[in-house]
């Protein structure tokens, strides 16, 4: 969203938007309605949720330690949040500038991918169980596209 009104604000500088301009402005507008209600739940429920995947992820993984535990669910709390905001924008580039960068240190310091990815996995299967009118197609990407990045770090 951010990146094409962006790029309608500026052609609407010089001229007035045609048509096929509005109607890319009026599809953005209407997809941005289901966007902002996920954006909702989550920010709602957030507690409620990440406390059901720290039970499971708890559970499945008792050799490991409660504060890497602690320290991989606050990380992905922040994930979420950023994730949240750039599925709002609709835009993969504000999660890779505003997260993606830091995080990378973050996991060097802690070596907690084996943590992520069962949480990553826990948190997705718990996201299609909670968000209402199949709301995971929205958030899913961004936070598969952080999953994927914690998965890459060396």
């Amino acid at each position: 969203m951010y990146s094409l009104l962006q790029e309608l604000i500026h052609e609407a500088e010089s001229k007035y938007l045609g048509q096929s301009d509005l109607v890319k402005l009026l599809q953005e507008m209407a997809s941005m309605r289901p966007r902002l209600a996920v954006y909702r739940y989550l920010r709602d429920n957030e507690v409620y949720i990440f406390q059901k995947v720290a039970d499971e992820l708890l559970a499945q993984l008792p050799q490991e330690k409660t504060r890497n535990i602690e320290n991989c669910l606050r990380h992905w709390l922040s994930i979420t949040r950023y994730s949240a905001m750039a599925m709002l924008l609709n835009n993969p580039e504000y999660l890779q500038r505003h997260l993606l960068e830091w995080l990378t240190d973050i996991v060097r310091v802690y070596e907690y991918q084996h943590i992520s990815k069962k949480l990553h996995s826990l948190l997705i299967s718990r996201l299609k169980e909670e968000l209402p009118d199949n709301g995971i197609k929205y958030i899913e990407p961004f936070l598969n596209q952080a999953q994927a990045h914690i998965e890459n770090v060396h």
